[in-house]
Formats: structure tokens, sequence, C-alpha cells
């Protein structure tokens, strides 16, 4: 990617992928392309639709061949992909699918896949397009930066375009904050999309009607951060239009009404609900043989006893939040000397009632915890945990941890808190002394389980 300041391209061109096959479950994709785009260059930014990753991994249903069928196949694929509906309005859903994407139908898409069949969303775009990239780079022995595109409506604009869903090999949004403009201005919101621009530069040359599904973006400069898409999906924290109308109007009238009569207020509530829908659309392994599945029903009891469940005041147990923070190269984690428990562990705490949702509030004590502005954390938690403790209230409770992943920028320096007795960068593969029994394991699970 251009780096602030950088000269421009002389020349960019953009190049369809001609003859490419029918693909189907099952199709060596990189084969495809390698036989249709022998002529990549070192460098060059391959552009490629979603549809047809989502096929060749068999991300495709049935769905009947009567207009009734389809229909009914359809919504019921929206249902199974939907982590979160944002807002509905006749027959369309604003939803936020289980990768973080806020899309029209929750990404389902019944447009050039066979009949009686609809297509969904890959399960994990980065890796798809990180194996793309390393599937090219051994075929054709060529270095290029890879871009899963998917078509997208925007807020307050007529017709849609396409956007980034899955990054490998190229840094998806430029920063540009600090720099200066020519006429001594410093920049202070300026992030720039490149990995949205590559994806819609690629449609002009594909789109849905030419069965063309890829592109070839040639002159581009770039570098690499490694983070994939996770830069381009606004937290729920910096969300300013979470809600959708709906939501926003009963979330209104509760605030209007006040506390209820157990003294939990709205905000509350809209937090034990975003913690209940984070467990929901929460990424399980069945072959992972920790019982997160079953630890995760534990929360959901505490949730439906308990109204007041991400308060630490709940003294039966709360909900509290954590990451493991890693830095930009994931080859050193950050743990905190916590002073209470006598042990290095992962930052994290307890949730505070003006926590906008579960992630934020790990968010923020990661944040308070390291001192460092800018942690990106992955949108789902990767593990979930109930343990004894006796915290803050002073008596024995339980905490209910959330956990996410989180990566901090590069070269970015910590500053211990006065929460901890000590905070250290650790090497993954050499954790000191003392630190708590299930932390290596738990750090081998984020590393092995994160970039979803």
């Amino acid at each position: 990617m251009s780096r602030p300041g950088a000269a421009p391209p002389d020349r960019i061109e953009i190049l369809p992928v001609l003859g490419l096959g029918e693909i189907r479950p099952g199709t060596d994709l990189v084969a495809e392309l390698a036989a249709a785009a022998g002529w990549l260059r070192d460098g060059d930014v391959l552009v490629i639709t979603s549809k047809i990753v989502s096929k060749a991994e068999g991300r495709l249903v049935a769905a009947g061949v009567t207009d009734a069928e389809r229909q009914a196949a359809r919504d019921q694929a929206i249902v199974a992909e939907t982590a979160r509906v944002v807002a509905r309005r006749g027959s369309l859903t604003i939803a936020e699918t289980r990768q973080g994407l806020v899309m029209a139908a929750a990404g389902v898409d019944a447009s050039n896949v066979a009949a009686g069949e609809i297509a969904l969303l890959p399960v994990d775009p980065d890796a798809s397009a990180a194996a793309l990239r390393a599937g090219l780079a051994d075929r054709l022995g060529v270095n290029v930066g890879v871009v899963v595109s998917d078509s997208f409506g925007r807020p307050w604009r007529h017709g849609i375009t396409d956007i980034a869903i899955g990054v490998a090999g190229l840094t998806a949004v430029t920063d540009e904050r600090g720099a200066v403009d020519k006429f001594g201005n410093t920049l202070i919101v300026t992030e720039v999309a490149v990995a949205d621009e590559l994806a819609a530069a690629g449609d002009l040359v594909k789109g849905k009607l030419n069965d063309i599904p890829v592109a070839v973006v040639r002159g581009w400069r770039y570098t690499d951060d490694g983070l994939g898409t996770r830069r381009l999906i606004r937290g729920a924290g910096e969300d300013l239009f979470r809600l959708g109308t709906n939501e926003a109007i009963a979330l209104g009238q509760a605030q209007a009404s006040g506390a209820d009569p157990d003294g939990v207020t709205a905000a509350v509530t809209a937090l034990h609900a975003d913690t209940l829908a984070t467990l929901a659309a929460m990424p399980l392994d069945a072959a992972d043989g920790t019982g997160q599945a079953a630890i995760r029903e534990g929360f959901y009891a505490l949730l439906a006893a308990r109204p007041d469940a991400t308060r630490r005041a709940c003294a039966p147990g709360h909900v509290t939040a954590s990451v493991l923070v890693f830095d930009h190269d994931r080859t050193h984690v950050l743990l905190t000397l916590h002073p209470r428990v006598g042990a290095w562990l992962q930052l994290g705490g307890h949730v505070e009632d003006d926590d906008d949702s579960i992630l934020a509030a790990a968010a923020r004590e990661a944040a308070e915890e390291s001192g460092i502005a800018g942690i990106a954390l992955e949108p789902w938690p990767f593990d979930l945990d109930v343990h004894p403790i006796t915290c803050s209230l002073g008596v024995p409770t339980r905490h209910f941890d959330v956990r996410f992943v989180g990566v901090a920028p590069l070269g970015a320096q910590a500053v211990i808190s006065s929460e901890s007795d000590d905070l250290r960068w650790w090497p993954v593969d050499a954790l000191p002394s003392g630190v708590a029994a299930e932390l290596p394991a738990l750090i081998a699970r984020a590393l092995r389980t994160g970039r979803r």
C-alpha cells in the first residue's frame, strides 16, 4: 500500500482474467486461476469475487426449484448466517454476519448460481485469500496481493459497489492521521480503505452480468501489515449507527422511562442483549475439546437468570471481558502480573454500565491496562471461562470471562497501570514462571484460531 506522502504510481492498469471455467464445490481454484492468469507478475493485486470462492469451498445450500421454495431456503440461510439483525423493512434485512460484516441479507446471494442453489459468504474470507495467495506463489512463483470482494450497498447512497471482505498480502487501511497536507493542515481522521478501493476498481472490468469474476490491478504500490480485513470492520464501541430504527426507538422509550424496579437501566439491558448476541455468534470448533459449547450454556443460564449479569454488583457471578494482546507479528504476548491473583494473566476486567458492548468493554480494559491506543480486536470471542474469585466485591463470586484476541500496532510501547504489579511482553514460546496454569494452552488456541 502506498505510504502517506509517497509518490503515486505512474500508471495503474485493471485487467480482466478471462477463460475461467464454471467453479463448483471441490474445484481447484488455484489451478484454474494459474491457468487463466499465468501472466501474473510480482506486485499485482488479484481481485476475486467472493462468489467463486464460496462455490469452490462448498458454501452452497439447496434452494429448491419453485419461487416459494427458493425464498424459504433464502430466509432460512439469512437466519443461519446472521449474528445480529440491524434493521428490517419489508422483505429486506440488514444484518451483521458471523464474519462481522453488516450487509443486506447477511451476504446470502441467489445470483450467479445454478438453479436450486443459494450461495453463502466464505467462512473466513481472510483465510481464503491467504490460501489463494500461497497457492499462486507455489504454482506461478509470483508474490501477489489478494482481495476477496463482494457487492455492497451503502447508507445514504443508491447503487452498489464492491468492497473487500478478505485480504492477504497487502495492508487494507492506510492510516494517514498525523500527516500534513500541502497547506500545513494536520490530518486528524484520515484512514483510507485502500482494499475497498482496489475491490471497486476491479469491479470496473468484472460485474455480475459479464461472467468475469476475477480482475488484476497492476501498478499499485503496497505493503503488508498482516492484519487482513481486521481494521476495515468498525467495532461496536466506535459505531455511531449500531442500532436499526426499531431498536433505537425501543431503546429511547426505555431510556425515557428510567431504571426498572430492579435498578437495571436501559443501557445495562442493551449491554445484556449485546452479550447474548455476541455469545450466539461466537464460532465454535466441535473438535477443539475445550468444552466451549457447554461453558456457553452456563453463560446463557446466568444471563437468563440475572438482568444485571454484566454488573460487578451481581454477587452470584458476573460477566467480565479480557484480551490476549499480541504484538504486531504475534510472536510476543503482553501479560500483567495481577496483584490479587498473584500470577501473570491476560489483560481484562469488569464491564462498566456505559460500555456500548462486551467487545467495547474488552477494548477499553486492554487500552487502560496497557497504555496502548489502537489495539485491533477480533470481532468475536475465541474463549469463554468461568472461575471462582474474590474480586473487588470483597466476597466470593464467579467471573464469567469473555475472551478476545487483540493485536497491538507496530512498535507499540506498553505503559504499566495502577492495576498491575508488572506488565511485560513475553515471547509466546518462553512464558515466565508464575504464569496462570491455563495460559500456555490459551495462547496456543488464540494463535491457532485468530484472524477468523
